[in-house]
């Protein structure tokens, strides 16, 4: 009996998918996927309630390092500049949240832990 690997963009792919069912499953709505703003990819626009939820998907297998280490002060930071451009230039009502989710998979391909962290953006950060 062979076990099939999957490669790991089917995993990343598959991440994000379990990372959009986790968030309609806690009551988000799911606006646009893979999205380019500018020279960043948003994962995941989602909309809860009154704010437009930007989401980065950490996709990882169990046996490799912290994927938090991948999201860092200078990602989240892109990630708001994203969130504020899009919001501005749509016109939009609504205030920009920065969430991450974070999936580990099996080296088999299945998935062992989500993750989800909301709001997880920085107090602007002051420029002298």
């Amino acid at each position: 009996m062979t076990t099939s690997r999957r490669t790991t963009k089917e995993i990343g792919d598959g991440g994000e998918t379990l990372a959009a069912e986790v968030l309609t499953a806690a009551g988000y709505a799911i606006v646009e996927r893979n999205v380019r703003v500018g020279n960043v990819e948003v994962d995941i626009v989602a909309q809860n309630h009154d704010r437009l939820v930007f989401v980065e998907v950490k996709t990882r297998k169990a046996d490799t390092h912290d994927w938090r280490y991948g999201i860092d002060r200078a990602k989240i930071r892109r990630l708001a500049r994203a969130g504020a451009v899009y919001v501005r230039s749509r016109d939009l009502p609504y205030e920009v949240q920065i969430d991450a989710i974070l999936v580990t998979a099996r080296p088999d391909g299945t998935w062992c832990d989500v993750e989800h962290l909301r709001d997880i953006a920085l107090p602007p950060v002051c420029r002298r």
